[in-house]
C-alpha cells in the first residue's frame, strides 16, 4: 500500500491530492481495459501511467498539461490532442474503452458528452469514471450548507449526482449496464477536506497548495525524500484506518453499451 501512496505523492505533493488518487488507483487497478483506449482529461499524463501500459487517444482541455504529457517519459499515449470533451468528433464504434478519471463532474452539458461517449463505443465497449457523488457534502470538515457550496465552488464540481441520478442519465443516453464500485468512503472523504481545504485558500495559482508545492520544490531532495517518506507511511495509516467507514462519497461507473447481438 505505501508504495502506491508514495507514487501518489510523487506526482501530486499536496497530501490531500495524493490520498484521494490513492483510493482511485486501488479501485481503478482491479478493471480491465479493452483497447483501443480513449482518455478524456489526461492532464499531464503521470496518473494514468500508474494504470497504463499504452492509450490509443487522449484529450485535454488545457493546452500546457498537454504539452507536459507529450513530453512525459515512459508514457503510455500513442495520440494526444487539446481539445474540450464537448467538441470531440465521435467516430461510430470506434473504441473497446473510454476512460475519464475524475473528469465529468467538471463538464458542463455533460449530456452531450456522455452520449457522444455511448456513440464512440463499439458494441459491448464500456465507459470508465471516476466522479465524487453528492454524499460528499455530508462528510466535508463542516455540515453547513453555506461551507458545501464554497467547496462545491472551489473544486468546480458542476455535476455532483446521487447513484440514481448517474443511471438515470446513463441509462435514458443508451448504456444498458450501469455498475457502481464505491472507492472513498464518508470518513476518508472528511479526512482529505481536512488537508485539501487549507491548501484552496488563495485565488487561482496564489492559492496556498501550489505555493507550498513549488517552494517544497526547492527544497534539498534528501529533505523533500524524507518528508515524502515520512508523509506516505501516515497517509497510508489513515487509509488504511478509514477505508470503508461510512457511505461511500465517490465511486467508479462503468457504463456498457449492449452487445452486438443485444442491438440487432
Amino acid at each position: 500500500m505505501r508504495d502506491e501512496m508514495t507514487a501518489t505523492l510523487n506526482i501530486y505533493k499536496w497530501p490531500s491530492q495524493a490520498f484521494w488518487r490513492y483510493f482511485e488507483l486501488q479501485a481503478l487497478k482491479q478493471l480491465k481495459y479493452d483497447r483501443p483506449i480513449l482518455e478524456i482529461g489526461c492532464g499531464d499524463g503521470q496518473f494514468s501511467s500508474l494504470l497504463f501500459r499504452e492509450i490509443d487517444d487522449a484529450i485535454d482541455i488545457n493546452p500546457g498539461a498537454v504539452e507536459r504529457c507529450r513530453m512525459l517519459a515512459g508514457g503510455p499515449y500513442r495520440r494526444i490532442r487539446c481539445l474540450d470533451a464537448r467538441e470531440l468528433q465521435f467516430s461510430e464504434g470506434g473504441y473497446g474503452t473510454i476512460y475519464a478519471n475524475c473528469v465529468m463532474e467538471h463538464i458542463p452539458d455533460i449530456s452531450r458528452v456522455l452520449a457522444g461517449c455511448y456513440r464512440g463505443l463499439r458494441p459491448g465497449g464500456r465507459l470508465f469514471m471516476t466522479v465524487p457523488l453528492d454524499t460528499m457534502n455530508d462528510h466535508l470538515l463542516f455540515r453547513w450548507q453555506w461551507y458545501a457550496r464554497v467547496r462545491q465552488k472551489q473544486l468546480a464540481h458542476v455535476n455532483l449526482l446521487d447513484e440514481r441520478g448517474w443511471k438515470d442519465l446513463l441509462r435514458n443516453i443508451g448504456f444498458t449496464l450501469v455498475e457502481f464500485r464505491p472507492y472513498l468512503s464518508g470518513e476518508a472523504c472528511r479526512f482529505w477536506d481536512r488537508l485539501d481545504s487549507p491548501g484552496c485558500i488563495g485565488l487561482g495559482r496564489y492559492r496556498i497548495a501550489p505555493i507550498l508545492g513549488r517552494a517544497f520544490q526547492l527544497a534539498p531532495v534528501g529533505l523533500r525524500n524524507r518528508t515524502l517518506t515520512n508523509l506516505s507511511k501516515w497517509l497510508t495509516g489513515k487509509a488504511r484506518g478509514k477505508a470503508g467507514l461510512g457511505p461511500a462519497c465517490a465511486e467508479v461507473l462503468i457504463a456498457q453499451k449492449a452487445p452486438a447481438e443485444r442491438m440487432q
